[in-house]
């Protein structure tokens, strides 16, 4: 399984890719594949899945796993300090602990700076302690709209 994860990543990593997740199970290779400063397109993925069934062949697994590679998603949830600094500049919706309570805003990611996570909502910098953050999720207007009126695809 290492094996596997390590192609998956030496692939990624020499098309100017960054692999945020990569599951093995059931036959299936799954990864959840970024492209930083771009759009990943549905030719990046198929390169990619190129790559990785060419070496899958040269160690004797060709068509033992099939290969599944998505792009995070507008509403991927972050889930390391290497995402929060990945994503930096994208808008947020965050949870935090605030007195014994969980609030939930949303803003703008600035980064990681020390064991503060920071945020920009409405011109204003707002420190987080990291250890205080529960949920940090990519967050668009439109994509919550849509979600409203349950045209969010699944």
């Amino acid at each position: 399984m290492e094996r596997i994860e390590e192609i998956v990543k030496k692939n990624a990593e020499r098309m100017g890719l960054i692999p945020l997740e990569v599951n093995i199970r059931n036959g299936e290779i799954g990864a959840v594949i970024f492209k930083n400063g771009g759009n990943l397109n549905v030719e990046d993925l198929e390169e990619l899945s190129r790559y990785i069934q060419k070496d899958l062949s040269i160690l004797g697994l060709d068509g033992v796993y099939g290969i599944n590679l998505y792009s995070p998603g507008l509403d991927r949830v972050l889930k390391s300090r290497f995402e929060l600094d990945l994503f930096a500049g994208s808008n947020v919706k965050f949870s935090y602990e605030k007195d014994d309570k969980v609030v939930t805003d949303t803003g703008k990611l600035i980064g990681n700076v020390n064991n503060q996570v920071q945020f920009e909502r409405n011109g204003e910098v707002i420190n987080i302690p990291f250890e205080k953050l529960r949920k940090v999720s990519l967050f668009t207007d439109e994509f919550s709209k849509q979600k409203k009126r349950g045209h969010s695809k699944k």
